[in-house]
């Protein structure tokens, strides 16, 4: 819709500029031209731009907010929306963004071989992004990734160790990957020379932290 504004009211534009008889009306229509094809660039900038985008996958469960509050419905954690990170909550088809940065965890369910499981992610960064805990190990040890679905048996992104309440990021550049991330902060720890093939499973991994 806008786009057709644009184009007729350039085709105005010069069809006032190449007239003959260029008079104080055609100045003042010109002035008028421009302006409005300004108005029209000017309403551009939100509402065309900063849309929610529902296409990614939601999930059932619950969000707790730091003030306490329980929202309780359709989520999907960690969508961009005007250059900030945010959950969206669907409830009953109203869909609400959340600023991740007031999100203290979220929950998500889902089915796996005919038994619901949960999944949390947490605010444990800056970065105001909500990590998935993927283990934990009595109250000293947790570990996060950056993936944004329910529990798959994977590790993705950048990982995030939370021992004895410091949090370490594993990332680093040159490594192959999450799960060599994680395997270098066990060995820097412990002192230690593990490779990728000791741990045919991230449980066995789980399991020296």
């Amino acid at each position: 819709m806008i786009s057709k504004k644009l184009h007729s009211l350039l085709i105005l534009f010069l069809l006032v500029i190449s007239s003959p008889n260029l008079k104080a009306q055609n100045l003042e229509l010109i002035n008028t031209s421009l302006q409005l094809l300004n108005s029209v660039n000017s309403n551009c900038n939100c509402d065309c731009i900063h849309t929610l985008d529902i296409n990614h996958p939601f999930f059932e469960g619950k969000i707790t907010l730091k003030d306490s509050t329980v929202l309780v419905g359709k989520i999907s954690v960690n969508q961009y929306y005007q250059n900030r990170l945010i959950t969206i909550f669907n409830n009953n088809d109203q869909y609400e963004p959340i600023d991740n940065e007031i999100i203290k965890d979220v929950n998500l369910r889902h089915d796996e071989n005919q038994i619901t499981k949960e999944t949390k992610f947490q605010n444990i960064s800056e970065d105001n992004r909500l990590y998935r805990l993927v283990h934990q190990k009595d109250s000293n040890i947790s570990v996060y990734d950056s993936s944004d679905n329910p529990q798959e048996n994977s590790l993705v992104g950048k990982v995030y160790v939370k021992e004895n309440n410091s949090i370490t990021d594993t990332w680093n550049f040159w490594t192959s990957g999450p799960k060599k991330d994680l395997i270098n902060y066990l060995n820097d720890r412990d002192g230690t020379n593990y490779k990728r093939r000791d741990f045919k499973a991230l449980d066995d991994l789980f399991a020296m932290l």
